[in-house]
């Protein structure tokens, strides 16, 4: 039974264990999405703008490793991949804070791409965006706003690639990459033909016995 010291120290070492959260858990290494399968477009080229949104009051995504504009950047290069021969895909960070409040911390993340005709206008585009925020001592744990990004940037790679395949279907190559990126070569006997589209729509391919 312990004594009568322990039992007045109890309190004080609860307190003092609540005033020392444990850091929130991160992923090991680096952000990445190589390990998904990239996102095949027809276009010859895509360009990820090195812009970043203004920054806004309480915003600390900039100090973050990596930022937060870095982050929507780099799900970027891991997602998209240019398969076509013409065109151009334009890649912009619409959005990229995590805001820190006294008692709560708010990520916005956004991201837009374009797909531009061989003559520069614009054919088709795709948005996405979404929030995340934790708040009270989740808020105040360390590596909270690593974390907080991290689950926002989960969020956004899903509704980025929902986002595309619904806005820009006609331009999501139905050929799937190699393990190394690169598309793989027509069959025995098989000979790669591509029709012409209508007015404003991606090149379809098609392959003849």
């Amino acid at each position: 039974m312990p004594d009568r010291r322990t039992i007045l120290l109890l309190p004080l070492l609860a307190a003092a264990c609540g005033g020392r959260p444990e850091p929130v858990p991160l992923p090991p290494g680096p952000l990445s999405y190589k390990y998904l399968s990239p996102l095949p477009l027809n276009v010859a080229n895509i360009d990820i703008a090195e812009d970043a949104p203004p920054p806004v009051p309480g915003d600390i995504g900039a100090r973050l490793s990596p930022s937060a504009p870095g982050a929507v950047r780099i799900m970027a290069r891991d997602r998209l991949l240019a398969v076509g021969t013409t065109g151009q895909a334009r890649f912009t960070v619409s959005q990229a804070q995590v805001i820190q409040q006294q008692d709560q911390l708010t990520c916005l993340l956004g991201c837009r791409l374009e797909i531009l005709s061989g003559l520069g206008s614009r054919v088709g585009f795709a948005e996405a965006a979404v929030t995340r925020s934790v708040s009270g001592l989740e808020a105040r744990r360390p590596n909270a706003p690593e974390a907080l990004l991290r689950r926002g940037m989960d969020d956004l790679n899903v509704e980025f690639e929902f986002q595309l395949r619904r806005a820009l279907k006609d331009w999501i190559s139905a050929v799937t990459p190699n393990a190394d990126g690169g598309m793989p070569a027509p069959g025995p006997g098989q000979v790669g033909v591509e029709d012409l589209p209508p007015e404003g729509a991606a090149p379809r391919r098609e392959t003849l016995p």
